[in-house]
């Protein structure tokens, strides 16, 4: 798989990294597939492995709504949830920004995500040398930064409250991303403090739809 890494110093290097990460911002950036789904409208997707029951069914409902969109959704995808997020976008149109937690060199890319990379919907972000092949815990935290970062907004279908999930909710809101997050009251803490409730009627209005049929019509 043919990549390519942006040091710092390169005029394709994002921006927004060192806006909003500063001394943090990742040295180089690994990139493979298509760099211009990062000019996309872009969200960001952090989907926690403990959610109640009723938000999951809300958020397949707002992937399968989201999949239709012209934008590019930005995870990381290692939670189950995300997982199910990433096959549910899969079956739609919109873009798709794989941010990893672990260097490209190390990562390899199923069959089930090859049409999505041959298509050009897929693009792979790694901000890691390639000396760091396995994940933990740290490297999926930086990752989640680097992924917000590089996102227009980003949502957070729950967070439970004095979680580590509201904690990072608060930094998105101190960097002036709109965050978004299921119209619940399990939600009420962190829409107190900024966040924006979205409805699946809400969708469409952020995010307008492809005009293309999407194929399949399943939650997964």
């Amino acid at each position: 798989m043919d990549h390519i890494q942006l040091l710092q110093t390169d005029p394709a290097y994002p921006a927004r990294l060192h806006a909003l990460l500063g001394p943090d911002a990742p040295p180089q950036l690994g990139l493979a597939g298509n760099r211009a789904l990062l000019q996309e409208r872009t969200l960001s997707l952090f989907c926690s492995i403990r959610c109640p029951g009723a938000m999951i069914l809300q958020t397949y409902q707002l992937m399968r709504t989201l999949r239709r969109c012209r934008l590019a959704v930005i995870s990381g995808f290692h939670s189950p949830m995300e997982r199910e997020c990433l096959r549910t976008l899969a079956n739609g149109t919109a873009g798709i920004v794989w941010c990893l937690a672990k260097s490209l060199a190390a990562f390899r890319l199923s069959g089930e995500w090859q049409p999505l990379f041959e298509s050009g919907r897929l693009l792979l972000v790694a901000p890691f040398p390639p000396h760091v092949t396995r994940i933990t815990k740290a490297t999926a935290l930086f990752r989640n930064r680097v992924a917000a970062a590089l996102a227009d907004d980003a949502f957070l279908p729950y967070a439970a409250a004095g979680g580590r999930t509201e904690k990072f909710c608060q930094e998105l809101l101190a960097w002036d991303k709109t965050v978004f997050t299921l119209a619940a009251p399990e939600n009420a803490g962190i829409v107190e403090r900024g966040a924006h409730a979205l409805s699946l009627s809400d969708v469409t209005s952020f995010w307008p739809t492809h005009e293309v049929p999407v194929t399949g019509d399943t939650l997964l």
